[in-house]
């Protein structure tokens, strides 16, 4: 017996929604999360969790977000997390250790 396993591509907007919700200290229910919630008052994300958050979805993307010079002060919504993913997206990837 064979089973035959479909590998479907996580959107960008599921990819942040799933790292965001590992640093929410406060979940809203309703899904897909809304991109006007507020990353710091609406799902209580500290700012070196934000920080640690910004790390974690360049290496989603195998972009070094700290060469890109990222401005984590401008991102404050949910919204604004998923327009740098797709920023981030469109990027070169950077093999580990190397530097561009």
């Amino acid at each position: 017996m064979y089973f035959v396993v479909a590998m479907v591509e996580e959107t960008v907007e599921a990819r942040v929604e799933r790292l965001v919700l590992e640093y929410a200290q406060t979940v809203p229910e309703a899904r897909p999360l809304d991109a006007r919630l507020s990353l710091q008052n609406d799902l209580a994300i500290e700012s070196l969790s934000l920080v640690s958050l910004a790390l974690r979805l360049g290496g989603e993307f195998g972009v070094d977000v700290v060469d890109m010079g990222l401005e984590l002060g401008e991102m404050k919504t949910f919204g604004d997390l998923v327009k740098v993913a797709r920023t981030l997206k469109q990027q070169p990837t950077v093999s580990v250790g190397e530097r561009p």
